[in-house]
């Protein structure tokens, strides 16, 4: 008799553990690490800027908004005013501004011009630049700059997502709420990220987040003003798809910029109109504007020439871009059809050539810039 009741109350609770064991799994299941890929995202949207969605530097910086809100135990739609603002203020770029000379030794996504500001919330160093520039140009220490000014706004929780990060701003004019919808969106791809897959954030110490992603990382002494210039003329375009045979001197061409497209607008814009590279790989690789660098003596802004084993013309170029904080090689390149103009870690199992180039002699002064 006892058997019985025991098997029957068995039989009763199984299909309930059954289901607190699905809901665990697919409470397993439902959070993301910091460690997860972003490039399967599948966003698509405007964010003020010509971009065919969003690269993976602007979804990293997204996801820093949303990872360091949850670490600090922000409210949702506080999160979302922050997104709402750096999409708003940067399109979720880390910005440096060649009116604060400065800020171009920092890795960054491009280039502002408004006033004095930098970063992804562009705030003035004239108002906010005690801290430093280095400081300024660090995206974590800008997205807790935000919450630390929401958090002492009387109300925050009462009011809507773009009222509040217009309250922080403190715009001469209210747009976030242009951007209030793709705001709503990254919050919700990022919102279920576990907080346990971040850094730890040591006492007194602004929370890290998912941690830097090389972005506002110093770039390295040896950089040159050309090489920052070609970096920065590259960097504007982060996200415009890749179009074959796309770009000239001026910007993309039929929508977009293929590898040697890219290369050839970045030398142009950067020697203002004096060098203007062909339009090919191999020969760009042996225009005579160019020097040959040994490999090891790489530095930012030098082009990176891929060339298959056993053939003897490169068919790729990318600019070269600097280790990021793990010390590894990265490149800003327009990769392949259905991709877009990205930074990337440099692959190996090609020949590489590296060449620098400068800016052609002015006849008026007999040298070269």
């Amino acid at each position: 008799m006892n058997a019985s009741k025991t098997v029957a109350a068995l039989a009763v609770s199984l299909p309930a553990l059954l289901i607190v064991l699905l809901i665990v799994l697919i409470g397993a299941d439902s959070t993301s690490s910091c460690a997860a890929a972003l490039s399967g995202s599948g966003l698509q949207g405007a964010t003020g800027a010509s971009v065919d969605g969003l690269s993976e530097g602007q979804l990293q910086l997204a996801r820093n908004g949303v990872a360091i809100g949850r670490q600090r135990g922000e409210p949702d739609s506080v999160i979302i005013a922050e997104l709402a603002a750096q999409s708003t203020e940067s399109t979720l770029r880390n910005l440096a501004n060649p009116a604060v000379p400065e800020s171009l030794r920092y890795s960054n996504d491009g280039l502002g011009h408004d006033g004095d500001s930098v970063g992804p919330h562009q705030l003035r160093v004239s108002v906010w630049g005690s801290v430093g520039v280095e400081t300024l140009m660090n995206p974590i220490y800008q997205i807790n700059w935000f919450y630390d000014r929401a958090d002492k706004i009387a109300g925050r929780d009462r009011m809507s997502p773009v009222d509040l990060a217009q309250a922080v701003e403190a715009s001469r004019v209210n747009a976030y709420a242009g951007q209030l919808n793709l705001a709503q969106r990254l919050y919700t791809e990022f919102a279920n990220i576990n907080p346990a897959s971040m850094p730890d954030t040591q006492a007194g110490q602004p929370a890290a987040g998912c941690g830097s992603n090389g972005a506002g990382a110093p770039l390295p002494a040896a950089t040159s003003a050309f090489g920052a210039a070609i970096i920065a003329a590259a960097e504007k375009w982060l996200g415009t798809p890749y179009v074959w045979g796309g770009g000239d001197q001026n910007g993309p061409t039929d929508g977009g910029f293929d590898c040697s497209g890219l290369t050839l607008y970045a030398v142009y814009q950067a020697s203002g109109g004096r060098l203007r590279l062909a339009h090919y790989t191999q020969a760009q690789q042996d225009d005579p504007a160019s020097q040959v660098i040994p490999f090891e003596q790489r530095q930012p802004g030098d082009l990176i020439f891929f060339t298959s084993p056993g053939q003897s013309s490169s068919h790729h170029v990318a600019i070269y871009y600097g280790r990021n904080d793990k010390g590894h090689d990265l490149i800003l390149h327009a990769p392949q059809t259905g991709q877009s103009v990205t930074i990337a870690p440099l692959w190996e199992g090609e020949h590489l050539n590296v060449r620098r180039f400068s800016i052609p002699a002015d006849p008026a002064e007999g040298k070269r810039l």
